[in-house]
């Protein structure tokens, strides 16, 4: 039972949380035109300065990503030993450097007390579950090697499990204690983002994104409407049953 809801049950929750706190953050923010503006300062400072975290969270989820996406080229790649330790020396070193940016950001975090207390809990809270999720990848990658040739065997079809709505939680079960930890909270910590301060920064983000993605559209819908108008008045019999007179 416990093994069904954390690696069945649990990740679609995670989804729902995040997704439900994005949604709450969204209709407390301002509007999109004082969004920036509105934006927190200590909100923007931290994600200014937090930087090498920023990349090396990047950079692990590229990898993860090409685990996910293209699995077979993943062991293709890993079928010379030579390319084989490059990957995994890189993996391991973007690990490292993640902890140290989290090392950083909590140093910021326990120096700086200005915020609310419960801003300051989610923060610690979201903090926790991300050195969970980093400490536990990369001890797992010194326990047990090769990871991105098991890992793309086992938990590249439990996560495609996952999307398709069938859980094949016995692809996880029966893995180290360590890999179970490394899953369950990287989902708790996905779960628990939109509660931090990088809440409202994902919102801004997500805002000009839109914009982005539907500017061309709002153009393309006012040349439509303006056409439409001067095709209509254009057409208007109006104007030939009661000529305008000079």
């Amino acid at each position: 039972m416990q093994t069904a809801f954390l690696f069945q049950t649990w990740p679609y929750a995670a989804v729902v949380l995040f997704v439900a706190g994005m949604a709450a953050r969204y209709l407390g923010m301002p509007g999109p035109t004082s969004a920036q503006r509105d934006l927190p300062l200590d909100a923007r400072d931290l994600f200014r300065r937090t930087a090498l975290l920023q990349i090396s969270l990047l950079l692990l989820l590229l990898g993860h990503l090409a685990g996910l996406l293209s699995p077979q080229r993943v062991l293709l790649w890993n079928s010379s030993p030579l390319r084989l330790y490059a990957l995994e020396i890189l993996g391991f070193g973007a690990g490292l450097s993640a902890l140290g940016g989290w090392t950083l950001l909590t140093w910021r975090h326990v120096k700086q007390s200005d915020a609310s207390i419960e801003s300051q809990a989610a923060d610690a809270f979201f903090l926790s579950l991300l050195f969970t999720t980093l400490f536990s990848g990369s001890l797992t990658a010194v326990l047990f090697r090769w990871g991105s040739s098991w890992g793309v065997i086992t938990l590249t079809p439990y996560v495609v499990s996952l999307l398709r709505g069938r859980p094949a939680v016995d692809l996880v079960a029966g893995l180290p204690f360590l890999v179970r930890l490394h899953v369950f909270s990287a989902f708790a910590t996905f779960a628990a983002l939109p509660a931090t301060r990088l809440g409202p920064v994902l919102i801004v983000g997500l805002r000009r994104g839109l914009r982005l993605t539907l500017s061309p559209v709002q153009v393309l819908t006012d040349s439509a409407s303006k056409i439409a108008e001067v095709v209509a008045r254009r057409l208007d019999p109006a104007i030939w049953i009661w000529p305008e007179e000079d």
